[in-house]
């Protein structure tokens, strides 16, 4: 268990709640990377989501910065979240996920902020597809879920995959095909099978044909109760 971390969080929670009740200058978080979980909500998925984070920077040029917070001394997210990225200084190639407690309301907020560089990367109605689906988790308190879904949505908007139908395994084609050709050898089985049937079958009466060979050796069948009859 990461001790220091949590202390860290609980010790500037507090602090910031007194200096704001004392009417002092407001204070902000300080950034501690690209993840900065004062809310302490991710707990063991820090790691994984460290890694996601990591490989996004390597294969877009994106570095993307998390905070999760408790605590809004402005008790509004969208001025909470510019405020912090000119605090922090953040880059012309950064992506800015706040997740934070807003104190009136009591509920948690999401605000997204992109650097001038890549900003018309992100659409808007993208923005606000992944604004409905994290606020779906936000009602329901899964802040760790909605911050990881964000940093996946993010990954999917950069490779251009946000909002398309998950890809076909590789041997899913080749199997359909395999389906489809067995289902036609069935079907033509089943063809034979009933012209073999009528083909032995008296079309007047429908009883069973017999062969017969005439004096002149040819070879015909003929019903033994209608007396209908055909050659082969």
């Amino acid at each position: 268990m990461r001790v220091a971390p949590v202390v860290c969080v609980l010790a500037w929670s507090v602090w910031a709640l007194v200096s704001a009740q004392e009417g002092e200058e407001i204070v902000l978080p300080r950034q501690m990377g690209a993840i900065n979980d004062y809310a302490n909500v991710l707990g063991g998925a820090r790691a994984d989501l460290e890694a996601q984070i990591e490989t996004i920077k390597e294969n877009f040029h994106v570095q993307i910065v998390v905070l999760a917070s408790i605590y809004d001394p402005f008790d509004d997210a969208a001025v909470y979240a510019q405020r912090i990225w000119e605090s922090w200084k953040l880059g012309k190639r950064t992506v800015l996920l706040v997740f934070v407690k807003e104190q009136t309301q009591n509920v948690w907020a999401f605000e997204f902020r992109a650097g001038e560089e890549i900003r018309e990367l992100f659409r808007p109605e993208q923005l606000g597809r992944l604004r409905d689906g994290l606020e779906y988790h936000l009602e329901r308190q899964r802040i760790k879920t909605a911050l990881e879904e964000s940093v996946a949505a993010v990954q999917a908007m950069l490779d251009g995959s946000y909002g398309q139908p998950p890809p076909r395994a590789s041997g899913e084609g080749q199997l359909l095909w395999v389906f489809v050709l067995v289902g036609l050898i069935g079907l033509g089985g089943i063809a034979l099978g009933v012209r073999a049937f009528f083909r032995n079958r008296c079309p007047r009466c429908g009883a069973r044909l017999r062969s017969y060979r005439s004096h002149h050796s040819a070879h015909y069948r003929s019903c033994p109760f209608c007396g209908y009859s055909r050659r082969y």
